[in-house]
């Protein structure tokens, strides 16, 4: 099947991927896939056909923010699909960075398929904080900046 990529709230995303998915992980987990979601301006759900493969999204620390934290959970379905996440993520960090001309998170050590997802996309990653490996992605003058303020 072919995969499609939709902009949905971040609570009709949560809705959307609990049954089969977030309802699987630890309350800690739900918890804190529901508070990203939540908080997030922007999630994107990728399909195929009925299954969700992945969810991903931008949490921006104010309204008038010029950066947002990238997240990103896999379901196991992700697998199969992996070169239409990077293609869809290459044109959507594209568009993320016009809004938030820095990304930043976390990856985990490790997590070598996470890790290597970010590098596609840009990243350039900081000194390991425990398990963590922190990220930035920076806007390039290629792409015009789109700020909340002229928007």
């Amino acid at each position: 099947m072919t995969v499609r990529v939709v902009q949905l709230s971040g609570l009709d995303a949560y809705d959307l991927i609990y049954p089969d998915h977030l309802a699987k992980l630890s309350d800690m987990a739900q918890e804190s896939m529901h508070r990203a979601m939540r908080n997030s301006s922007h999630v994107w759900i990728g399909f195929d056909g009925s299954f969700a493969l992945v969810a991903y999204g931008l949490i921006p620390p104010t309204l008038l923010s010029d950066r947002a934290y990238l997240w990103l959970y896999t379901t196991e379905h992700i697998q199969s699909h992996i070169f239409s996440l990077i293609r869809h993520s290459q044109r959507a960090i594209e568009e993320m960075l016009r809004e938030y001309p820095l990304i930043v998170g976390h990856g985990v050590v490790g997590a070598d398929r996470s890790l290597r997802w970010l590098r596609w996309l840009g990243a350039e990653f900081g000194p390991p904080q425990g398990n963590l490996l922190p990220f930035t992605i920076k806007a390039s003058s290629q792409w015009p900046q789109v700020s909340a303020q002229s928007a």
